[in-house]
């Protein structure tokens, strides 16, 4: 789920998607791992994976998926090919997007990415960014494993539906590099996976310049990636295309 505030579902365009045969770890349903050069490229060869290989169950909505757990994706160059042709957000509403997840504003909703990390609170007590409070950590101590962000408020989210797909963000400086490591309970590829890598490498770039350094990979591991039943039609349409469905 995209959580800035913003969902979306879809795609733009008629183009296939490309079918690419490398770094994919086979498992019966659990534990994959894809090696990708960008944004769209991970997206692209996330999406096949799953269609291919994913399981069909109902979730606790009643709303089919097709899932695989714990889908490991590195994207080396979150700067390149940031946007994928065929998804159905553009510039403008990505960096919108974005904006939310930096700046911590919440117009009106249960709650957002940003606010969580920008004012994350138990209910009493004063707001923190644990965005500033990690980038401190690494400018004390460079190679600290302590610069870590939740999103989950435990006594909040336990009594609510709508809760944070993103857990949590974890940030590692290594030879001059600033990396981002992302845990998700639960991720729609399809709809929310470009608008997620878009907005999270705002931050990171955000992050290391305030660190001085560069910016560096982005990793998600995704306990549920799935793809809804309401974009099973299209999916299925660029797969045929290709002789893989």
């Amino acid at each position: 789920m995209l959580k800035s505030g913003l969902t979306t579902h879809g795609r733009r365009g008629g183009q296939i998607l490309p079918h690419t045969a490398s770094s994919e770890l086979k498992s019966n349903g659990l534990g994959r791992f894809i090696r990708a050069r960008s944004i769209s490229d991970a997206w692209h060869r996330g999406l096949n994976l799953i269609w291919r290989q994913g399981e069909e169950i109902s979730d606790e909505r009643g709303t089919k998926i097709r899932e695989l757990l714990s889908l490991q994706v590195v994207v080396e160059n979150p700067y390149q090919e940031m946007i994928p042709e065929e998804y159905s957000w553009n510039e403008e509403r990505l960096e919108e997007y974005a904006h939310q997840l930096l700046c911590g504003d919440n117009p009106g909703f249960e709650y957002t990415y940003g606010e969580r990390l920008r004012a994350w609170r138990l209910p009493g007590t004063p707001p923190l960014d644990q965005i500033d409070m990690a980038i401190q950590r690494l400018k004390e101590s460079p190679a600290t494993r302590r610069a870590t962000s939740v999103t989950w408020i435990p006594p909040v989210d336990g009594e609510r539906n709508e809760v944070p797909c993103m857990i949590v963000d974890d940030f590692k400086l290594r030879g001059g590099r600033l990396h981002l490591a992302i845990f998700f309970r639960s991720h729609d590829f399809a709809g929310a996976y470009p608008a997620n890598l878009y907005g999270l490498a705002r931050l990171l770039e955000y992050a290391a310049r305030e660190v001085g350094a560069q910016p560096g990979s982005i990793s998600t591991t995704s306990s549920s990636a799935h793809i809804y039943e309401h974009d099973w039609d299209w999916i299925e349409e660029m797969l045929l295309g290709r002789g893989e469905a």
